[in-house]
C-alpha cells in the first residue's frame, strides 16, 4: 500500500498538508468501522483493516520525518529511527552541547531564554526540511540519510523541551 496513492497527493517530500487532511477524513467517512456495525464479520474485518491503514498511512505522511523515511523506503532504502543516529557520530558529538544548554535552561527556569532556544530548533528543523526536499528532488537519497539524523536529533530535543 503505496500511502501517496492512498491519499491521493503526488509522492514527493513537500506535500499539500492540508489536502492530506481533507483526504484523510473523507477516506475515514468511508471506511470507518462503525459505519459497517451490521455488516458481516469478514467485511468488519477488512473495513477494520482498511482504517488502521488509513490511521498508519496519515500519521506516517503528516510528520516530515517519517514521510521522509517512509519516501526513502519507497526508493528502497530501509531506515530506522532507532539506529540512524547511531550512524552519524560526528554530527552527534558536534551538537551534544545542545543537550548541556538545554539542561541548563530547564535548571535556571528562564522562560524568555528557554523560548528562544525553541525558536532556534525550530528553524534548524526548517532548515533541514529545506534541504531534505531538495535532496529528494536531486534523488541523493545518501544525503537525505544523513540530513535526516540531524532532523530526528532536532526533533528529538523540541519534543524534549515541549514536554517540560
Amino acid at each position: 500500500m503505496n500511502y501517496f496513492k492512498l491519499f491521493n497527493i503526488p509522492e514527493k517530500f513537500n506535500i499539500n498538508k492540508k489536502i492530506l487532511t481533507k483526504n484523510f477524513y473523507k477516506l475515514q467517512l468511508q471506511f470507518h468501522p462503525d459505519l459497517f456495525i451490521n455488516d458481516s464479520l469478514s467485511k468488519k474485518k477488512i473495513i477494520l483493516n482498511k482504517s488502521i491503514e488509513i490511521n498508519k498511512g496519515y500519521k506516517t505522511l503528516k510528520d516530515s520525518l517519517s514521510r521522509a523515511i517512509y519516501l526513502l523506503f519507497l526508493n528502497g532504502f530501509k531506515v530506522s529511527k532507532e539506529t540512524i543516529l547511531l550512524k552519524n557520530h560526528n554530527f552527534l558529538i558536534k551538537y551534544f552541547s545542545l543537550y548541556e544548554e538545554l539542561e541548563y535552561l530547564k535548571n535556571n527556569r528562564n522562560e524568555k531564554k528557554i523560548d528562544i532556544f525553541l525558536k532556534k530548533i525550530e528553524k534548524k528543523i526548517d532548515n533541514y526540511e529545506i534541504i531534505i526536499d531538495m535532496e529528494f528532488k536531486n534523488k541523493n537519497y545518501e544525503k537525505v540519510m544523513q540530513v535526516i539524523a540531524k532532523l530526528l536529533f532536532f526533533k528529538k530535543i523540541k519534543i524534549h523541551l515541549k514536554k517540560e
